[in-house]
């Protein structure tokens, strides 16, 4: 009985879905040098300070901010965008834009941000559905922190960092091509270059 134990923990661990499975830990070579994660936050954050100045928005931007720098490293590691992190990183940020709604009484900025989220998340979901190897449902579920912090400055502001995002990850994917480091069948995480593209139409527009 002892001997099968192995085959049912591994039958158990494969029903449950990718999204909830507890993220593998991940080797040495794959994890990153020594204080890079928090260089990357603390230049986030800078750029966040530095673009946006009212407290509440600007907690709600550095929240999804926060949340986007592991969902970038994560993505990078281990090619998945876990529901632990993206849910709470836009529940968070609704809940900071909708106090600095209620206190500014900007309840229009609330429902275009609520509005970018919904459409960038469809968008995404769309490119799901006709090409599953080429996205994943965690992109289309960061989506909406994306279409939220992006979508709370404007509309034009989302769409430039959805436009942003495709724009930075064609560029990385066609400099691996040319230097030979990827062919292209190979897939490359689109979570960092989403998360990036809003950081660049944030400090570029707002």
């Amino acid at each position: 009985m002892a001997a099968h134990l192995p085959a049912l923990r591994g039958a158990a661990e494969w029903r449950v879905p990718p999204a909830h499975r507890p993220l593998p830990e991940l080797p040495r070579a794959d994890q990153p040098p020594p204080a890079l994660v928090e260089l990357v936050a603390a230049a986030t954050l800078a750029v966040v300070a530095w673009r946006v100045h009212e407290p509440p928005p600007l907690l709600a931007v550095a929240w999804i901010a926060l949340f986007g720098v592991v969902l970038a490293h994560v993505d990078v590691a281990v090619r998945r965008l876990p529901d632990r992190l993206t849910f709470p990183a836009a529940g968070g940020a609704l809940i900071l834009f909708g106090l600095s709604a209620v206190v500014d009484g900007e309840y229009g900025r609330l429902t275009s941000a609520v509005a970018c989220a919904l459409a960038l998340a469809a968008f995404y979901l769309v490119l799901v559905l006709i090409s599953p190897n080429g996205m994943g449902l965690g992109d289309a579920k960061a989506a909406l922190s994306v279409g939220l912090v992006a979508g709370w400055f404007g509309w034009g502001v989302a769409v430039a960092a959805a436009v942003a995002g495709f724009l930075l990850a064609g560029l990385y994917a066609t400099a691996l091509l040319l230097l030979r480091r990827a062919g292209r069948k190979d897939h490359l995480a689109h979570g960092p270059f989403l998360l990036l593209g809003a950081l660049a139409a944030i400090a570029a527009l707002v």
